[in-house]
């Protein structure tokens, strides 16, 4: 910043033809940069009390109107508006940049480039990037780590150094939901990625057609492949706008057994990005891929079936139909694929079941989108899902039509165990306007995991739960690590154990939202059943109308709760007061608010 304001100080000096008022709209910009630069530093230099102290007196109207994240495009404004922000790139601050990205691993300087080629100051989610960092081999797998493991570790890395902005849902979560580029970071990426041919972008990052440099095929709006004509070996295609996506009639035989990623879904996180393929001879064209670790056809719409065909991508890793609402079926063969450790079929709600052979998946490490509905003669049954050794993260659909039958289990043998770290459990609930479930049918619902122990397990994600309390396999003496405990959604009324002699929770994150029924009972103790709790949250919850000033007032004074209050429903309840508290706010100010809600 400093550098900027130096650089165009000299022009000023420099220019003898210059006018008045175009040296006073300069000076005007130095000093917006000088504002910004002061807030910068009393924001990160300054700590601890004085910080908090700080924070309580007023600001100027210019530093009030900021935000973190709008202030780096405010600040780029300012000085593309001042005509400097082209000499970025001819800088010092260029060169020192070149100096950090060079004593990266070069793991590392890989996983950063991939950064060009997305949309500036766009909000990008962590799976898709790291599933893209693991099909073309720049994150791989060890001895103690799995490869997602590492696409973690390398993500948190590059936020360490500063190089991407991390993004959380709000001011209090702890959990990081993704991530930002800084605008200059972006634009020495931009700069990195021409040279290196990492892609095929002109200087404002825009992707180029025609005669490609890059191995990486980008899609961008109206891409056309008739006029593609790579110099080396195809290793990627990305697709970051195209809406329509087609290949011409020969494009994959030229480029046979050589495509390792062939990501043609979205990667926003918006379901709003409308993305359509013509299924059919496209699908099957696939089968010579040979080398292909990851397929992404996330949120893409008319496909209505994965044809066999696609058991020929042996070496497939990662497969990606999150969100293809149009999917029916699936392969039947679909446990050939011996190396894939990613399968999500998760918001495919065309899929009633999944096939026989996902037992077979002996490499399998995450699994979403499971189906537990009517049990047919060819359907995968949740037994046989106690034999995946591998796998750490499940999420099931247990539809409305579930029923027991008489030569179906559920578990195989009493006390399993089941070695995941995530579980994810979805109740498809019925209109008031259809018959009630029979009580056998609700009870199997319900207990699905009542002979299994969950030794491992670190979160536990429930939705739309059909009952008005915890089932007894929900209990700290079952799932002894558990961390982070959701439930959105359902009847739940309370979080009162069903015995008196069990042991506390170890839940660090706990999230309580759209539970219109749920209450904090009196005789519960919160620091006593969640002694490790560092972030607590409910989101539209059911707050009667004297609990409203209280939490207007906590607001107020000490910004323990976040209010945004909605109308007032039919029973006199509001059901749109946001609530989140972090430990640092103390035991006391939740307690109090407990008490009184």
């Amino acid at each position: 910043m400093f550098h900027f304001m130096e650089t165009v100080l000299q022009g000023i000096s420099d220019d003898r033809d210059h006018k008045p008022e175009e040296t006073s709209e300069k000076l005007d910009g130095i000093s917006m940069i000088l504002e910004d630069t002061d807030f910068l530093f009393s924001d990160h230099l300054i700590g601890g009390e004085e910080k908090e102290e700080m924070a309580t007196l007023p600001r100027g109207p210019r530093q009030q109107s900021y935000s973190d994240v709008q202030m780096p495009k405010i600040m780029s404004d300012n000085w593309l508006n001042l005509q400097i922000e082209e000499n970025i790139l001819d800088s010092p601050m260029m060169s020192n940049f070149q100096m950090s990205f060079d004593i990266l691993s070069i793991n590392l300087r890989l996983c950063l480039l991939t950064f060009a080629v997305f949309p500036e100051e766009q909000l990008i989610k962590k799976k898709p990037l790291i599933y893209w960092w693991i099909g073309e081999g720049f994150i791989t797998k060890s001895r103690n780590k799995t490869a997602e493991e590492a696409g973690e570790e390398t993500f948190m890395e590059l936020i360490d150094e500063g190089l991407i902005q991390p993004f959380h849902k709000t001011q209090k979560n702890p959990l990081i939901y993704g991530c930002t580029v800084h605008p200059w970071i972006h634009r020495m990426l931009i700069s990195m990625a021409r040279q290196a041919n990492f892609f095929d972008l002109d200087t404002t990052g825009k992707v180029t057609n025609g005669h490609q440099n890059s191995r990486r095929f980008v899609l961008d709006e109206r891409s056309s492949t008739n006029d593609y004509q790579p110099k080396g070996e195809l290793s990627a295609i990305i697709n970051m706008r195209e809406i329509y996506p087609s290949f011409s009639a020969n494009f994959f035989s030229k480029n046979d057994q050589k495509i390792k990623v062939l990501q043609l879904g979205r990667w926003q996180s918006s379901p709003r990005h409308h993305i359509e393929i013509e299924e059919g001879k496209f699908l099957d064209k696939l089968k010579k891929q040979k080398q292909l670790k990851y397929l992404s056809l996330r949120g893409v719409s008319r496909i209505t079936t994965l044809p066999s065909s696609i058991v020929g991508c042996q070496n497939l890793e990662i497969l990606d139909l999150r969100a293809c609402h149009n999917l029916e079926t699936l392969p039947f063969d679909i446990g050939s694929f011996k190396k894939l450790t990613h399968f999500d079929v998760s918001e495919c709600y065309l899929l009633e079941n999944l096939p026989n052979g996902l037992e077979k998946l002996s490499s399998i490490e995450v699994l979403k989108g499971f189906v537990v509905n009517h049990w047919r003669k060819n359907s995968c049954s949740l037994a046989s899902l106690l034999s995946l050794e591998k796998l750490i993260k499940l999420s099931i659909n247990i539809g409305i039509a579930y029923q027991a039958m008489p030569r179906f289990r559920v578990v195989p043998t009493r006390h399993s165990s089941f070695n995941l770290r995530i579980l994810v459990i979805i109740w498809q609930m019925r209109s008031t306007s259809v018959d009630q479930t029979s009580e056998e049918e609700e009870r199997i619902r319900l207990n699905l995991f009542r002979d299994i122990s969950f030794p491992n397990l670190e979160k536990l994600d429930l939705r739309c739960f059909p009952d008005t309390m915890l089932p007894s396999w929900i209990s700290p003496e079952n799932m002894g690590n558990l961390k982070r405990l959701y439930m959105r959604g359902g009847m739940l009324k309370t979080l009162l154990p069903v015995s008196e002699n069990l042991n506390p929770w170890k839940v660090e994150i706990l999230r309580l939202n759209y539970l219109k029924n749920f209450r904090f009972q009196e005789s519960f103790d919160v620091q006593k059943e969640f002694p490790h709790l560092s972030y607590l949250e409910r989101i539209n919850c059911n707050a009667k109308n004297y609990l409203i000033p209280l939490i207007i007032e906590f607001n107020r004074r000490s910004r323990m709760v976040q209010g945004t209050l909605g109308s007032e429903g039919s029973d006199g309840l509001h059901y749109d007061a946001n609530i989140k508290w972090r430990l640092d706010d103390g035991w006391e100010k939740l307690k109090r608010w407990i008490a009184q809600a």
